[in-house]
């Protein structure tokens, strides 16, 4: 890590993927697993201070970043005391409205990892959007929600980084710093990966139906799939009075009706 400089290696970039793609393999995902460290816990009052972030795909890293922030503030002595990043350190360190854009191109079009992904997605948008910069629709994955979804309470009591760091025996201990705790994130995600597909999930489409993001009613809807080709075609949904509420093309019929019913749907609008 360098203090005060951002650090980009890897130059693997790749695109959105179309919700007709949710099906990739788990191999063939690109991730991005990001941590960042904070002056407080209030994504609309406090600020990011460092942020690291490690590209993977297919278990092997593609690209890191590593940078401190300045905040622009104090950082609480608390604060200080938990991560050893002082204001001294942040003096020469660029601002976020530097660090941001950086940050979107070197995550683009991959799936966007954290521990507790919602403190950390909450920073990046509300920076995002006091920047006024337009943040793109990552698609999330929280190594919380998902360790919950796959151990049991036995083998894990605590759900905290430095416990499945520990269940997992990371290369890199997490530390309360950025880029340590995105590194030991990385390998909590991989030995999670790896017991889901001991479990016959083994594309990211499964990897999120897996999870329980949805009501078991909608869940149930999958069923108005059943009768669809696995070909090239155009879908309409339609409401209570036959009237079309949404037409749609896909080049797997079944596939995609059958995914607006399954976590793979985030559309708010949609549901």
């Amino acid at each position: 890590m360098t203090d005060g400089a951002t650090v980009v290696s890897g130059h693997a970039r790749g695109v959105q993927l179309a919700f007709d793609e949710l099906d990739q393999s788990l191999r063939d995902t690109t991730f991005v697993v990001v941590d960042l460290e904070t002056t407080g816990g209030r994504p609309g009052e406090d600020a990011i201070t460092e942020i690291g972030a490690v590209k993977v795909r297919g278990g092997r890293v593609i690209g890191e970043m590593a940078t401190l922030v300045d905040p622009g503030r104090s950082i609480p002595p608390a604060i200080v005391a938990l991560t050893g990043i002082t204001g001294a350190m942040l003096l020469d360190a660029p601002r976020i409205e530097r660090v941001l854009p950086t940050f979107v191109e070197f995550a683009r079009g991959s799936v966007l990892v954290a521990h507790n992904a919602r403190f950390d997605t909450a920073f990046l948008r509300a920076a995002a959007t006091r920047m006024d910069l337009a943040w793109p629709s990552f698609r999330v994955l929280c190594t919380v929600t998902l360790a919950r979804r796959v151990l049991t309470r036995d083998e894990a009591p605590s759900v905290k980084l430095s416990s499945l760091a520990t269940l997992f025996q990371v290369s890199t201990r997490p530390t309360h710093r950025a880029l340590d705790d995105a590194r030991a994130t990385v390998d909590v995600l991989h030995g999670l990966i790896e017991r889901v597909g001991n479990q016959g999930v083994h594309s990211y489409a499964e990897l999120v139906d897996y999870l329980p993001t949805v009501s078991s009613a909608h869940r149930a809807k999958r069923t108005l799939a059943a009768g669809l080709p696995h070909a090239p075609g155009v879908y309409l949904f339609r409401g209570p009075s036959d009237e079309v509420l949404y037409v749609g093309t896909s080049r797997n019929l079944h596939r995609r009706v059958r995914n607006y019913f399954t976590g793979s749907e985030t559309r708010g609008r949609m549901k």
